[in-house]
Formats: C-alpha cells, sequence, structure tokens
C-alpha cells in the first residue's frame, strides 16, 4: 500500500464522502429501529408534535403510503443504506490519509453513476439533476487526471531506477 500526503482537493473529497456516510449509517440504524415499530401512529405523534394540520392532503397522503411500509422493506433499506454507507467511508478514510487504493475506487464508484445520471436528465431534465451530473464529473475528472499523473510518476521512476545500458557485468 503506497500512502501519500493527500492534496486538498481529495481532502475535501475525502470530507464530503466521511459526512455521506455517516448520513447513511444513522439512515440505517434509524431504519432498522422503526422495524416492528406502528409507523402511521409514529408520523401522527410527529404531526401533533410539530403543529401540522393533519387534514393537510400531503400529510394525509404520506400518512397513507407509510402504511404500506411493512418490515421487509425497512429491513432492505437499512441493509443496503449500510453497505453504501460502508463504501463511502472507506473511500472517505482512504482518500483522507492519501491511500492509492482508494482514488481508484473513487474513480470507479463515481465512474459508474454517470452513464445513469445522463439518462435520467435525457428522460426528464431539472437543474438540480443537471448539477448532480456536473460535481461528479467534475469530481471524476479531478480524480482521474490526478491518479494518471501519478501512474506517470511511477511509471518514470521505476524507468529511471532501471539500469541503462546492454553491457554485461564484470
Amino acid at each position: 500500500m503506497t500512502y501519500k500526503k493527500s492534496p486538498l482537493g481529495l481532502k475535501l473529497i475525502a470530507a464530503a464522502k466521511l459526512v455521506k456516510g455517516f448520513v447513511l449509517a444513522s439512515l440505517s440504524l434509524g431504519s432498522l429501529d422503526l422495524i416492528h415499530k406502528d409507523l402511521t401512529a409514529l408520523a401522527r405523534r410527529f404531526v401533533e408534535v410539530a403543529r401540522i394540520s393533519p387534514e393537510n392532503r400531503y400529510v394525509a397522503l404520506a400518512l397513507e403510503k407509510l402504511g404500506l411500509v411493512d418490515p421487509a422493506m425497512l429491513l432492505r433499506v437499512g441493509v443496503l443504506s449500510a453497505l453504501y454507507a460502508s463504501i463511502l467511508l472507506t473511500e472517505g478514510l482512504g482518500l483522507w490519509f492519501g491511500a492509492a487504493w482508494a482514488e481508484y475506487m473513487v474513480v470507479i464508484s463515481t465512474g459508474v453513476f454517470v452513464p445513469e445520471e445522463c439518462l435520467s436528465i435525457a428522460h426528464h431534465f431539472t437543474w438540480m439533476k443537471l448539477s448532480i451530473l456536473v460535481i461528479n464529473a467534475v469530481i471524476l475528472a479531478y480524480v482521474a487526471v490526478l491518479v494518471w499523473h501519478r501512474y506517470q510518476d511511477r511509471r518514470s521512476a521505476s524507468k529511471a531506477s532501471k539500469p541503462q545500458g546492454g553491457g554485461a557485468a564484470r
């Protein structure tokens, strides 16, 4: 494993990934905690405490939809968000500490979502989707260029360390 001091750009990407990872881990724990609880009753209690009108059509719609959530769905959300949180936390910590493998991991994990984001924009354009695509494309390009430069540096260093000339040793 090679660890180098991370540039500021990688530290910022690492911090964002760590924050997203912690938020997703919290979501995972929260959804797993809600298994076998009455979600509709919890939501009604929240509506009372927040002093939101229960006759509000959005509140009524949300209460109706919460009745459709079953424990298996909460378990899936909890497990999948925990899995993705672990990936984000691994990437974030690796980038923070300057691990070369983390840079490759970010290039792959960010690059996988770019085609999906393009299709999503082609299907239904919103400025938010475009903003997310642009941010991810900038991150992908930045890390890919950084990885390429580091690869070129390692390659030129290995060529410089090889003995030159074809003469036999005496």
